[in-house]
């Protein structure tokens, strides 16, 4: 089984990121399900209750956006490029999410 790549500091970085992005617009998701529950508690608001407001639908789009923006740039950083084509993107990926979560501590 081959070794894990290095992981640059950029790298973790952008991990760390992406992760506090996708925090981010699962946290914005939660508070507007929330709120919404709570302006319309009647089993027959239903509707009401899961038709987000323009404004909601927008804030949630730019979020989602932004996770994705995020997604992106550390799936095609030269470090994890690498990794898939060395076939040892499981271990690096592993050595990754380990690194991010040190340097958060």
């Amino acid at each position: 089984m081959p070794d894990a790549l290095p992981i640059p500091d950029d790298l973790v970085q952008l991990q760390r990121d992406r992760i506090a992005a996708e925090n981010a617009l699962a946290e914005y998701v939660t508070a507007v399900e929330t709120r919404r529950r709570a302006a319309y508690p009647e089993p027959e608001q239903v509707v009401h209750r899961v038709t987000w407001t323009d404004e909601e639908s927008a804030r949630y789009k730019q979020l989602r956006a932004a996770r994705d923006d995020l997604m992106w740039q550390v799936r095609r950083h030269p470090t994890i490029a690498r990794a898939f084509e060395e076939r040892c993107w499981p271990q690096t990926w592993e050595a990754l999410q380990a690194a991010a979560r040190a340097s958060s501590s």
